[in-house]
C-alpha cells in the first residue's frame, strides 16, 4: 500500500514537472499555451479517491483530465474546445498514457451535462469548467445529481464569486458533507443520491438570502411592509 501510495505522489509530482500545454493562456494572435491549474494537494486527493474503475466526470479540461487517464477512471470529459482534447491526446501519446477510457463530450456543460443525467451512477465530479455566474451551480447540479450516494463533488476555485455562492449553497445543504477545503478548492461527500430538484419550502436549512441578493431581499421586505400597510389602510377606511 505505501508503494501504491507513493506512486501515486510520483504521478502527480511527474504531471506537474512536465505539465502539458493546452490552454491558451493570452488572446493574441499567437498565443502561449499552458495549462491552468489546480494546487498539488487536490490532485492528490483525487489520487486517494480513484482507482482503476471509477466512474468519474468533470467540466473543463486539463491536467486533471490526463491524471483521471492515468489512474484508470471511466472519465468523462466535458469541455468546449476539440483543440485542447487533441493536445490532452497527443501529451497522453508522448507520454505513454492510456486515454482509451475517456470520453470527451464537445460543447458547453450547460448544453451536455442534462443528456448525460440518463448515464450510470457517477464515483466523483470534479467542477472545474467555466466560472462564470451560473455555470457552477449548473454544473452542480447536473454532475452532483449523477453522483451515487457517498460520491464526492470536488469544486475548485471556491474564491471566485459564482463558486462561492453555490459552495455557500452545499455548506448548508444536509444532503451533503464537507470531505476537505482549502482555500483553493473544496470537496464534499453526497449523503443521499438522486436529483437534486427541490422546492422552497423543502430548504429549510437556506434561511439567509445569498451575499450578492442581500438589497434586492431588502427591497423585497420593504415591499411587502408597504403592502401590509396599504392594506390595513383601506380596511380602516372601508
Amino acid at each position: 500500500m505505501l508503494t501504491e501510495v507513493m506512486d501515486k505522489r510520483a504521478l502527480v509530482d511527474q504531471l506537474l514537472e512536465r505539465p502539458p500545454a493546452i490552454h491558451a493562456m493570452n488572446d493574441e494572435g499567437d498565443p502561449e499555451l499552458g495549462v491552468w491549474s489546480t494546487d498539488r494537494d487536490c490532485y492528490l486527493f483525487l489520487t486517494e479517491t480513484v482507482r482503476p474503475g471509477s466512474r468519474t466526470l468533470e467540466t473543463g479540461s486539463g491536467l486533471s483530465t490526463i491524471l483521471f487517464a492515468a489512474l484508470g477512471a471511466e472519465h468523462t470529459c466535458v469541455t468546449p474546445a476539440q483543440v485542447e482534447v487533441d493536445r490532452i491526446v497527443e501529451y497522453c501519446r508522448q507520454e505513454e498514457i492510456d486515454i482509451s477510457l475517456v470520453a470527451f463530450e464537445i460543447g458547453s456543460s450547460d448544453e451536455v451535462l442534462p443528456r448525460l443525467l440518463s448515464g450510470a451512477a457517477i464515483d466523483l465530479a470534479f467542477v472545474d469548467g467555466c466560472h462564470g455566474f451560473p455555470t457552477p451551480i449548473i454544473d452542480w447540479y447536473y454532475a452532483g445529481s449523477r453522483l451515487r450516494q457517498g460520491g464526492l463533488l470536488v469544486v475548485d476555485d471556491v474564491a471566485l464569486p459564482a463558486v462561492a455562492e453555490v459552495c455557500g449553497f452545499i455548506d448548508l445543504d444536509p444532503r451533503w458533507a464537507a470531505a476537505r477545503r482549502t482555500g483553493k478548492w473544496a470537496a464534499y461527500r453526497r449523503v443521499d443520491a438522486g436529483g437534486l430538484r427541490q422546492d422552497w419550502f423543502e430548504q429549510p436549512f437556506f434561511r439567509r438570502p445569498p451575499v450578492y441578493g442581500m438589497a434586492a431581499f431588502a427591497g423585497h421586505l420593504a415591499r411587502r411592509a408597504h403592502a401590509r400597510l396599504w392594506r390595513r389602510r383601506r380596511w380602516s377606511r372601508g
